[in-house]
């Protein structure tokens, strides 16, 4: 379980889940550098860079539904103050506007 270093003390998410795939992309980027190391044709490497960029932001979108899962929780229950509430909406939003 994690709990938020920012402040968000009364909202924690467990990210354990994550740990494989994010161990299953590691094995895809040992797999990209074996591939450059072989010298293989650049298409392939291209689709093998855009199939771990796509993995890693499937990780990244379950790892903020969670929080926001969890946030939302907090806030429902009373655990969550307004205002802090407030603050992690605007830093979410602020992430959320960084993928676009």
């Amino acid at each position: 379980m994690i709990r938020a270093k920012n402040g968000h003390q009364e909202v924690s998410t467990s990210h354990g889940k994550q740990l494989p795939r994010l161990k299953r992309i590691e094995g895809q980027v040992r797999g990209l550098q074996q591939m450059i190391e072989n010298e293989r044709d650049c298409v392939e490497v291209a689709h093998q860079l855009s199939a771990v960029i796509a993995a890693l932001r499937r990780v990244q979108g379950n790892m903020l539904r969670d929080h926001l899962r969890e946030c939302a929780n907090a806030a429902l229950t009373g655990k969550l103050p307004a205002a802090k509430a407030r603050r992690l909406t605007d830093e979410i939003g602020e992430l959320l506007a960084k993928w676009g």
